[in-house]
């Protein structure tokens, strides 16, 4: 018996599989609010449960941001809640929308082609 080589669509399904999967189970970040104007490189972040923990409860973790626009050393912060609970609910939709994907794609191209008669 000779293995047939996977086609795109198999392939695709692969795809989808495992992008759902990182996007349904790994953990994410959000921006903590603060004085300071966004930048990549400057922006302190919260880490966030993963979305399938997260949308089950409230995922609101606490981190300290500076009060005063451009902060230096020594300014005054405050505790401020970032609410996660939102996010990992669409993460979470858009993880078993890309799941439910990749199986249909893996359960069409697993279907036997009919032969024509000779």
């Amino acid at each position: 018996m000779t293995r047939s080589r996977p086609t795109r669509r198999q392939w695709w399904a692969v795809a989808a599989l495992l992008v759902g999967l990182w996007v349904l189970l790994a953990p994410f970040s959000r921006p903590l609010p603060g004085g300071e104007t966004f930048s990549f490189e400057a922006t302190p972040e919260i880490g966030c449960r993963t979305p399938v923990v997260g949308m089950l409860g409230d995922d609101h973790p606490i981190g300290e941001v500076y009060t005063s626009p451009l902060p230096a050393q020594g300014d005054p912060v405050a505790d401020s809640a970032v609410d996660c609970t939102g996010r990992a609910r669409f993460r979470a939709i858009v993880g078993g929308l890309l799941l439910i994907a990749s199986v249909a794609l893996a359960s069409r191209s697993s279907r036997p082609v009919d032969q024509p008669a000779p």
